[in-house]
């Protein structure tokens, strides 16, 4: 009886299974669709143990090769498509606008429509900075992101000069723009000299010595 029901097991394969099968545990995309072209017969050799691709490139037409344990094999075409994640954006959004959380949204999209540098995790995009204007519901890229400036040209900054084993603070005048963790230059007017310091947070600098 155990010996009947693993062949009736063993034979309630399809063509489709199979071979999602092996995209999915061979390729990094989440989610893949596919279509059987031609007639949809049911084959009745083994449960195939190899996929090959014979014909085509994986997403696209492709042809497959089904081979199992005791030899036979079966060429199955298919027309594949494969999907990923991507943030996009929920609104048309201005250049210069910040993102937050409710401006983006992760969703899955087919493969071929996702530009190069589309971003997939939302924490990349918060805080970012649009350097161009978009429409609704586009899949957001490096390109379009830049880093929230903090301290602008002229903006009154506090310079902290840090030598480890003391501290010195001082009024400074920034020279340049720049977002957190940049190096901007700094004016100060005490000794009248410019400086070099990294921006540490809104309206400091601070310089190693």
């Amino acid at each position: 009886m155990a010996a009947l029901l693993l062949t009736a097991l063993l034979a309630a394969w399809s063509p489709e299974m199979v071979i999602r099968d092996h995209i999915q545990s061979n390729y990094p995309w989440p989610e893949v669709k596919l279509q059987i072209i031609g007639k949809n017969r049911e084959l009745t050799m083994p449960l195939p143990d190899t996929v090959t691709v014979v014909g085509g490139s994986i997403p696209g037409r492709v042809t497959f090769r089904l081979s199992s344990s005791t030899g036979e094999s079966a060429y199955v075409e298919a027309a594949v498509e494969a999907y990923d994640w991507v943030i996009s954006n929920r609104r048309p959004m201005l250049k210069g606008e910040v993102l937050t959380s409710d401006d983006i949204y992760k969703g899955m999209i087919n493969i071929k429509n996702i530009p190069k540098g589309a971003i997939s995790s939302e924490s990349a995009c918060l805080g970012k900075v649009l350097v161009s204007s978009i429409a609704v519901n586009r899949p957001i890229t490096e390109g379009l992101l830049a880093d929230e400036k903090i301290v602008r040209k002229g903006d009154e900054v506090r310079i902290v000069i840090d030598s480890g084993k003391f501290k010195i603070t001082a009024r400074g005048i920034a020279k340049e723009e720049g977002a957190e963790g940049k190096y901007i230059k700094v004016l100060c007017p005490s000794t009248n000299k410019l400086i070099t310091g990294k921006i540490a947070g809104a309206h400091m600098v601070t310089v190693a010595n």
